[in-house]
């Protein structure tokens, strides 16, 4: 049976190699729209993992605004929520820590629980990056029980976020352009 899990582990990269080409290929297409591009961001993220859903969310420097700009298989009423502590999110994505919860009952971090059972999510893994020197961003994904992510799988959502803060990066340069 050994051959058979080889396939499926080929399979499996196969659909993240193209699905990171495709990526690329939109955010450097003259047509990629970065709302577009970002969503396309959460939902493969969401998506080849087995997340319930995904966030990226924008923090710029001097504000303490955590700016969701792009959410795939989660509602608003979550999404607004404030169900992860903001402040301990900051600091942890000034910090470069990445983040799992995956036990949203029994962490302090969790600020509305009530909220995360209404919506059926129980975990998270968040990714933090630097788009420049003043804004970062965190790649959130949202699963209904424990996850541990593999390895490969954080590779994949390293590079999806890094692709994400280029696709930001393109889109703020273009706009000084115009």
């Amino acid at each position: 049976m050994r051959n058979g899990d080889d396939k499926m582990e080929q399979s499996k990269m196969d659909s993240y190699f193209f699905s990171l080409v495709r990526v690329t290929d939109v955010i450097y297409s003259e047509k990629g729209n970065l709302g577009d591009v970002l969503h396309f961001v959460v939902s493969l993220a969401a998506e080849l993992t087995g997340a319930k859903g995904s966030t990226i969310r924008v923090l710029e420097r001097g504000s303490f605004n955590l700016k969701v700009v792009a959410s795939y298989g989660l509602s608003q009423r979550y999404i607004n929520s404030g169900a992860i502590d903001f402040g301990k999110s900051i600091t942890e994505i000034m910090q470069g820590d990445v983040i799992i919860i995956n036990d949203f009952e029994n962490d302090n971090r969790i600020q509305n629980l009530e909220a995360a059972r209404q919506e059926g999510v129980s975990s998270v893994i968040g990714i933090p990056f630097t788009v420049n020197e003043s804004t970062y961003c965190i790649l959130r994904l949202y699963f209904s029980g424990k996850k541990i992510p593999t390895h490969d799988e954080m590779q994949l959502l390293n590079t999806l976020g890094k692709l994400g803060c280029l696709a930001i990066e393109r889109a703020a340069i273009n706009d000084m352009g115009n």
